[in-house]
């Protein structure tokens, strides 16, 4: 068996299915892994540079077995938007009353939506080149990468978390929910729960952060403690 293998920012890895010996190894499937990687230069200028804000909706918090059904980004250069992708995402797996509740998100609404196979490539070219931002990022992110290994995919990617800057820069505030830094910012949810609604708040409170207690914050290596 031959394969021609194309790198660009992936590294691949071949896993045969069957183990060596067995009955007609010659024609095993090789399974393709691909490392997603971006590790940007400590010195990386990250305020003029170019961010992604995102958002994930998803079926419940188990990174294991529930599933994204909506994803949505704003893209930033200099705290100026540049760009937006935003996408619902159909799955299999029941949405809770809880959480048509919480989103507003029916099951009506994903009949016909691409899956996470469709989305998550659009995604990962979207994101090139630029570090990633979300407010509790660790949940954000452990959806993600989750998805991504159902794909085949291990990202590795550098985001920063403003739930995390929050909770160090502004020690004084009760609490560093996203409600609670809207209304210390003076902002308005346009759509609470829903991706792209969460995500121009988050981008209103990074903006504050950056511009009032994290106004000495430049580099990429000054932003390692609110790393995820």
């Amino acid at each position: 068996m031959s394969a021609q293998l194309v790198y660009s920012m992936f590294q691949d890895v071949l896993f045969p299915e069957t183990e060596s010996g067995e009955e007609n190894d010659k024609d095993a499937v090789l399974h393709l892994r691909r490392l997603k990687r971006y590790v940007p230069a400590p010195e990386t200028a990250v305020r003029h540079g170019s961010i992604v804000v995102f958002d994930l909706e998803t079926t419940g918090l188990d990174a294991n077995a529930d599933r994204i059904i909506e994803i949505g980004a704003i893209k930033l250069s200099s705290l100026g938007q540049v760009e937006q992708f935003s996408s619902l995402v159909h799955t299999d797996i029941e949405l809770t009353d809880d959480i048509i509740k919480l989103t507003g998100i029916s099951p009506e609404m994903l009949v016909g939506q691409p899956s996470i196979a469709q989305v998550l490539p659009e995604f990962l070219t979207f994101i090139e080149g630029s570090i990633l931002v979300a407010h509790n990022a660790e949940f954000d992110m452990s959806m993600l990468k989750a998805a991504c290994s159902r794909q085949g995919i291990d990202l590795e990617w550098p985001c920063f978390c403003t739930l995390k800057m929050a909770r160090q820069l502004l020690p004084d505030l009760e609490n560093k929910k996203l409600d609670t830094l809207a209304a210390y910012y003076g902002l308005s949810f346009e759509a609470r729960h829903r991706a792209i609604g969460d995500i121009k708040v988050t981008v209103g409170v990074l903006g504050g952060l950056l511009h009032g207690e994290g106004h000495t914050l430049s580099q990429w290596s000054h932003f390692q403690p609110y790393v995820v």
